[in-house]
């Protein structure tokens, strides 16, 4: 064999070893996951409790029009009233589940969905009248 053979053969078989090379690591590397994960969207109040009254007033919860109405007994203190609220696993509140309110007016909470889309809820707090 020539010089000229012998470092053409070398070529060769170093072209073939990289060819391998590379074809192995592209088939053994990871592959992106073809399941994409979907995140929820789910944005409800499922339960509006106001649990420091005794006995405690549940929330009436309406998700056609995004309302939760409750009425509490007669001499009730409005201004500083501490919900507890469940919403799905995966969501936020704001104002947060637990924090004292004033119900003298209507206040609204923003459900936010794992997705980053938002509901707003209207939650309104009747006085019962004097019997």
């Amino acid at each position: 064999m020539t010089n000229n053979q012998t470092t053409t053969t070398w070529v060769i078989v170093i072209v073939v070893v990289l060819v391998i090379i590379g074809l192995g690591w592209w088939y053994f590397a990871p592959q992106p996951s073809s399941t994409a994960t979907t995140q929820s969207s789910e944005k409800s109040i499922t339960s509006f409790t106001l649990s420091g009254l005794n006995p405690s007033i549940d929330g009436i919860i309406d998700n056609s029009n995004y309302t939760v109405s409750l009425t509490v007994p007669n001499g009730t203190d409005v201004t500083s009233l501490t919900p507890t609220i469940v919403i799905p696993e995966n969501a936020t509140i704001s104002p947060n589940s637990g924090v004292a309110q004033d119900f003298t007016n209507p206040v609204t909470y923003t459900i936010t969905a794992q997705d980053g889309s938002t509901q707003n809820y209207k939650v309104t707090v009747a006085v019962a009248t004097a019997q």
